[in-house]
């Protein structure tokens, strides 16, 4: 088991607790709203109707209201993935590449789980300018003279 520092005082941790707890009873009252708005949809429709269509799946209300309840539920488990992580002293790292996330970033998006590095490098994988942003953390130089392969491996000279 990793042991993990402190990242926070005591009183901004429990801030940030605080604003988790917040956010999971909010998102869990949407997500039982869209719930319930997503049943009663279902429920006044008649199955026949559905049946009658050539494409089923087209019914694009339907699909619509599935994939808010499943987006609900999807950043119900991330906030209190959150509060498992902070548990367990691990709150606050990115999970990416081990640095302590900025207290801003964990303000705007307490169940964040990558520095801004991270995530600008998975949301967009051909943007080179956090190549090596690993690296970087470790203290290596990223001004070394390199060529890439067809691979896309990086060489050092």
């Amino acid at each position: 088991m990793a042991i993990t520092i402190p990242r926070f005082a005591p009183t901004t941790t429990t801030a940030l607790y605080d604003l988790l707890v917040d956010r999971r009873a909010s998102i869990a009252r949407s997500a039982e709203s869209l719930r319930r708005e997503a049943a009663e949809l279902f429920s006044r429709r008649d199955l026949s109707d559905l049946l009658d269509q050539e494409d089923p799946a087209g019914d694009s209300v339907g699909a619509a209201a599935l994939l808010l309840v499943e987006r609900a539920e999807r950043r119900l488990w991330e906030v209190e993935q959150a509060l498992v992580r902070m548990a367990a002293g691990t709150y606050g790292y990115c999970t990416g590449c081990g640095i302590g996330i900025r207290l801003q970033r964990l303000r705007a998006l307490p169940a964040t789980t990558s520095c801004v590095a991270c995530s600008d490098r998975s949301s967009n994988p051909t943007n080179g300018r956090f190549e090596g942003h690993r690296a970087a953390m470790r203290g290596a130089r990223l001004n070394q003279p390199s060529i890439r392969t067809g691979s896309g491996q990086r060489i050092v000279r």
